[in-house]
């Protein structure tokens, strides 16, 4: 059996078509990164330390935050996890309270388990036919906050993996009229940056005061690097900064590091606004053609309800076609290798390191889908799609209190109306269906039966087949 780094380098040198992240598309030569080895090194003379910058490190970060506009830019080799986590501790206390997207990425609710935080969850609406989350609105941010205002912080995810992005702006001006921190996972969207009209403003721009970006996801640099930015009168610069030596390796990647400034660097030069240029180009007509199919649907800003939308996402759904399917046919029949699939659509992740016979490879392979979607309706071959909402959850104990609880495992079947000790979701994009802490209704159930029933694998309980679940002891409860 082919062990893990032949394996990698059969992919690497196969004919598959990367239309998932990381965004360097295994390009390494187009963007001057060279054998590894060769610098992988620890925290040597000359070389600075990341957890106390002074010299290399140091002077790499401020130029960052000279091309983000930030007060202060943190690299992570810990990836936006990591950020995340040190975002939430040093801006709540434990035990506090915080407003949280119910779509928000599986760390931060590590971080409301690790904190002991009370979550109040802002859910967005669903979008109709694609079983998705819209935009958190401005609206029921300001809703929630006055009916808990000893809130200690907002977080909220925008771009969302779909490229959804909220009206950040606004929820900034409403949540710092409260006196606490606005907390953006951008986690999608560090290339927002250096778009040249076609894409988002950045949440930094838009005021928020500590945006989380994977570099990794959507431009040119190693998986597992991302970056945090600062620009608040809300966050305590030397608390964020103890919490970022809690939830990062005491032994950072200088690989990594490496990977993360020649990036910036890159995207921030000539070259890189050049290539910019003529992707967003490629992009912009890519999207148009695929616009024009008559059964491949692209999702909009319409249909999104979204305050914009990233448009290096596609995000599309085909009639007649199930998301597994769809995502199936692209990588059997076509090679092409979408980033994921839910339930109803897939995500093909583009980046600034795609070229155009990439481009041209996805529009052929979607075109002939379009016309066998043409003859399944001719045919009169009935296959049901279906899109599920995710419904709201009923917190009756905190994360932290559910998974400290003495836990009993029992038939899915007999769950109905007891609390769940552990999360269930479908990964990616990983918002729970179900969380600790949370009452296992019906509609929850029925979700869940209708994942397992259309082969997705649910994610979270202790039982591999998703057939029974943890929930709270009785007598536990009784005693909160």
């Amino acid at each position: 059996m082919a062990n893990l780094y032949e394996r990698l380098k059969a992919y690497g040198n196969g004919e598959d078509i990367p239309f998932h992240m990381p965004g360097h598309k295994r390009k390494g030569e187009r963007f001057s990164f060279e054998n590894p080895y060769s610098f992988d090194i620890t925290e040597i003379d000359g070389f600075d330390n990341l957890h106390h910058p002074e010299g290399i490190l140091k002077e790499s970060m401020e130029q960052a935050a000279a091309v983000y506009g930030s007060e202060k830019s943190y690299f992570l080799v810990n990836g936006s996890s990591c950020g995340l986590l040190a975002a939430i501790s040093a801006c709540v206390p434990a035990g506090g309270k915080i407003l949280v997207a119910r779509n928000c990425h599986k760390s931060v609710y590590h971080g409301l388990i690790l904190r002991g935080l009370v979550p109040v969850y802002l859910c967005p609406d669903g979008v109709p036919q694609w079983g998705m989350s819209g935009p958190v609105s401005p609206e029921l941010v300001e809703e929630l906050l006055l009916k808990n205002p000893d809130s200690k912080a907002v977080l909220l995810t925008s771009p969302t993996y779909e490229g959804i992005c909220s009206d950040v702006e606004a929820v900034c001006r409403i949540v710092h009229r409260y006196g606490i921190p606005v907390i953006i996972d951008a986690a999608h969207g560090a290339h927002f940056q250096f778009g040249r009209g076609s894409f988002p403003a950045s949440a930094l721009s838009m005021g928020a005061d500590l945006v989380i970006e994977s570099l990794h996801k959507t431009l040119p640099s190693l998986t597992q690097t991302a970056v945090l930015h600062k620009k608040s009168e809300f966050v305590d610069e030397k608390r964020l900064e103890w919490y970022l030596q809690v939830y990062q390796s005491s032994s950072p990647s200088y690989v990594f590091l490496a990977s993360i400034d020649s990036c910036i660097s890159y995207m921030a030069g000539e070259e890189g606004q050049r290539a910019m240029a003529v992707y967003e180009e490629a992009l912009g007509g890519l999207r148009n053609k695929i616009k024009g199919l008559s059964h491949i649907r692209l999702f909009s800003d319409r249909e999104a309800g979204a305050f914009c939308l990233d448009p290096s996402k596609l995000v599309i759904r085909a009639d007649g076609l199930a998301g597994p399917e769809l995502y199936g046919r692209l990588r059997t029949q076509y090679r092409i290798q979408p980033e994921m699939c839910t339930e109803t659509y897939v995500i093909l992740m583009t980046s600034v390191a795609d070229e155009e016979e990439a481009f041209q490879s996805l529009f052929g392979a979607l075109a002939d889908l379009d016309r066998f979607c043409e003859e399944l309706r001719r045919s009169g071959e009935d296959r049901a799609l279906f899109a599920v909402s995710l419904p709201e959850p009923q917190v009756v104990l905190t994360p932290a209190a559910a998974m400290e609880s003495s836990l009993c495992s029992l038939d899915i079947a007999e769950c109905e109306g007891r609390i769940s000790g552990e999360f269930a979701y479908i990964y990616p994009p990983g918002i729970p269906v179900l969380a600790p802490g949370e009452r296992i209704t019906g509609e929850v159930l029925s979700v869940l039966s209708a994942y397992r029933n259309h082969g997705l694998s649910i994610l979270g309980p202790e039982s591999p087949d998703g057939d029974r679940l943890l929930t709270v002891e009785e007598e536990h409860l009784s005693d909160n």
